[in-house]
């Protein structure tokens, strides 16, 4: 038997089997602990006991062996409802066998990819993240735009209420009248928390559009509001970001190399943060597990990528230096390819280096 509820906390219609009554779970969709409630009695359960039919039935009268339920086709193994070694999966109950990656009957994940190394094939990853890119292009478009629009806004907001304090600070300092020291050490102040605030914004919608990327490359539906799904990971992706940073600044001082094989090493922390929810440092050790066999392939991937992104910047640079010469409407022309071309790069360019980056990742954890 199959109990359907809701979640307390988001609303989730869930499903599982009738044995998980009284038992806790994380709900699948907002994280939270929940009861599975015990399923109601059914009046029909308490007074039908499934032999009534035989019952009625002569002991003398024979039954005809095509209507003998011994006479049903055997039942594979697997699909056995003695054979213990199956899955029950938590968003709909029904069982698949162990080791599923899937649930047969809706879909639902069962299981993240392992954390055995896998080395990737740069055409198999091209092929897979152009055929996700095609199939999906308008999504994919539409969450980005989303993002741009969400971060120009708030950002537009937390700079007016920046400018305000600044303001009302400059007031009760005298507007230059007090202590230049107090002034400076206030300015100083104002200029860090202005840029913590900024990258807050980046990383909390960054995180938003990876997540629901990584779920359209499983195959699975994700729809807008996950962009808002980044908090519960934003402080470790601020403080992983600042450490992934002075490592990569360090190895690029001590030579360029180095720099890079940081940066091949340790870039899907992101990514197992949102996937795994680890905490900061394991993403960084679970990284180097993750990209082990795979760092030449990854800048393989990033030389072709670098290589196709300098032609257009290559084409722009030519057609705005043959009427650049010719003033009036030509600079009209030249404003509007500039345009264009800046259109392009963030809405076709930006989105296809973003599910390019999750492909990758999907193949490494065998996603």
């Amino acid at each position: 038997m199959t109990i359907e509820f809701s979640c307390s906390h988001c609303n989730k219609v869930l499903k599982t089997s009738d044995d998980k009554a009284g038992r806790r779970a994380k709900c699948p969709q907002c994280g939270e602990p929940i009861l599975v409630p015990a399923p109601e009695p059914s009046p029909s359960a308490q007074t039908d006991d499934g032999f009534d039919e035989f019952d009625r039935l002569d002991s003398e009268t024979p039954v005809p062996e095509d209507q003998s339920f011994l006479a049903e086709g055997p039942v594979r193994e697997e699909d056995s409802f003695l054979a213990g070694n199956q899955t029950d999966c938590p968003m709909c109950g029904e069982s698949s066998p162990a080791g599923s990656k899937r649930c047969q009957h809706c879909g639902e994940m069962l299981q993240k990819g392992e954390w055995v190394p896998r080395k990737i094939k740069v055409g198999d990853v091209f092929s897979r993240t152009w055929e996700v890119y095609k199939a999906n292009l308008g999504s994919i478009i539409g969450i980005h735009i989303l993002a741009y629009v969400l971060y120009v806004v708030a950002a537009v907001v937390v700079m007016l209420i920046l400018m305000a304090i600044g303001f009302a600070g400059a007031l009760v300092l005298g507007l230059g009248q007090g202590d230049q020291s107090l002034i400076v050490v206030f300015g100083v102040i104002f200029y860090f928390v202005a840029i913590l605030i900024i990258y807050s914004i980046v990383f909390y919608l960054m995180l938003g559009v990876m997540k629901y990327l990584l779920k359209m490359v499983r195959g699975e539906h994700p729809e807008m509001g996950e962009i808002f799904s980044g908090g519960p990971f934003l402080g470790r992706m601020i403080l992983c970001s600042i450490v992934f940073g002075l490592a990569y600044m360090a190895g690029l001082v001590a030579f360029i190399i180095p720099g890079l094989i940081i940066v091949f090493m340790f870039w899907p922390y992101a990514f197992l943060l949102i996937d795994r929810d680890l905490p900061g440092i394991d993403a960084f050790t679970e990284s180097r597990k993750v990209t082990a066999g795979n760092k030449f392939s990854m800048f393989l991937i990033y030389l072709i990528m670098a290589g196709v992104s300098i032609v257009p910047y290559l084409l722009l640079l030519a057609m705005m230096s043959s009427v650049e010469q010719a003033g009036g409407p030509a600079q009209t022309m030249v404003f509007l390819m500039f345009f264009g071309f800046m259109a392009f790069i963030y809405l076709m360019v930006i989105p296809f280096y973003s599910v390019l980056g999750t492909v990758s990742y999907a193949e490494m954890t065998y996603q």
